[in-house]
């Protein structure tokens, strides 16, 4: 990991993103709901605000400081994010391919494996995250979608796809 990219990291989760309480990376849950006060610190970049109590649009690309449960340092864990690939989505952009990097301290970056999704609804991207990129109390994932709709097309913001959970497990 790069000496800017840990000091970003460090930044994040000192509390220079939304104010919504202690951010300390101890207190970080391996569990983010969009709708959630208590985990809304730890949606770093790429989130837009709770929109009908429970869901939030994302730009195309977004980022999340996850707290690492317990056993993943030994056994290794499973990122899983649930969200919505919506009709004005699918009709601007036909198919959407979404892929994920966790950074970690003193842990050289993993590329998780892009999946690409083509239909509308309830979509799950989940991928293994290996044993020794969770030997830290929390990492970061960086999200990334391959295309969004841009500004002025259906919204004035540039609209990724419609975010409802974020969650690490232990294997």
């Amino acid at each position: 990991m790069t000496a800017s990219l840990a000091i970003a990291l460090g930044t994040a989760l000192a509390g220079c993103g939304p104010k919504t309480g202690n951010s300390d990376a101890s207190e970080l849950s391996p569990d983010i709901s969009m709708n959630s006060s208590r985990t809304a610190k730890q949606l770093l970049t790429g989130f837009y605000g709770v929109e009908d109590g429970a869901w939030r649009w994302t730009a195309k690309t977004f980022s999340v400081a996850l707290g690492v449960p317990a056993g993943a340092a030994a056994k290794g864990g499973k990122l899983t994010f649930r969200f919505v690939f919506p009709d004005p989505a699918i009709k601007a952009l036909h198919t959407v391919t979404l892929s994920a990097n966790v950074l970690s301290p003193n842990v050289k970056d993993v590329a998780l494996a892009p999946q690409t999704y083509s239909t509308t609804g309830e979509q799950v991207y989940a991928q293994d995250i290996p044993a020794s990129n969770l030997a830290s109390t929390s990492v970061r994932v960086d999200f990334s979608l391959d295309k969004a709709i841009s500004p002025g097309q259906v919204d004035i913001r540039e609209l990724g796809v419609i975010a409802k959970e974020v969650s690490l497990t232990s294997k």
